[in-house]
């Protein structure tokens, strides 16, 4: 699944700045640090919508993984 093009239909974001977020996410940067100091990666959102965008990402990865097991 793609889900930077998921994410970015549903918090209304360019799908770059899905992408960058999913990336920052995935090499371990906090939200704060996120939303605090790489605002030209993500179109300044605050850390309540990354917060909200990071679990969306979890939750979707999580339904994935559920899908396959049950393949």
């Amino acid at each position: 699944m793609e889900y930077s093009s998921t994410l970015s239909q549903l918090f209304n974001i360019k799908e770059e700045y899905a992408q960058n977020i999913i990336n920052l996410l995935d090499d371990g940067n906090t939200i704060p640090f996120i939303a605090r100091y790489r605002k030209e990666m993500h179109g300044s959102m605050d850390d309540q919508l990354i917060r909200e965008f990071s679990d969306k990402l979890d939750y979707l990865r999580g339904l994935d993984k559920r899908r396959e097991e049950i393949r």
